[in-house]
């Protein structure tokens, strides 16, 4: 059932995370924020600065955002990088999972970043309950 909610909600928001909105000064500030958002479920703040700004309404963001709280209904307590592969010219790929410990739900999320000296790019990004789907972008 989760599976099936989380493909309507990806449906629902084809190229979710194409945008150049999603600069941050370092590693760590892009760390920090993705983390925060994730564990506190506030997937409208995630969708925001990671691309969707330009792309979707406030009633599709809202949409989106009520449609996952209702398979996340609880905050992640727990969560890290599972894999990072490093690419050449500073780009890379992460793939971290979030999950809560008395429930033991977990959230999958990848990242195509680029590293460009002066800061950090999320090329792209992707969240879904599905951890073949994640790892298939490795």
């Amino acid at each position: 059932m989760k599976n099936l909610i989380a493909a309507l909600f990806l449906a629902a928001l084809p190229g979710l995370a194409w945008g150049q909105d999603s600069v941050f000064k370092s590693y760590d500030s892009y760390e920090r924020f993705v983390d925060t958002v994730i564990k506190t479920r506030d997937f409208k703040q995630l969708i925001t600065r990671l691309g969707g700004r330009d792309e979707y309404t406030p009633e599709q963001l809202h949409s989106a955002h009520g449609r996952m709280q209702m398979i996340y209904p609880r905050d992640f307590t727990s969560g890290g990088v599972a894999a990072q592969q490093k690419l050449l010219n500073g780009f890379s790929k992460e793939v971290r999972i979030y999950w809560n410990d008395a429930t033991l739900s977990y959230c999958y999320y990848y990242a195509f970043i680029h590293d460009y000296g002066d800061g950090i790019v999320v090329l792209k990004f992707d969240l879904n309950t599905n951890s073949d789907v994640i790892f298939g972008k490795l």
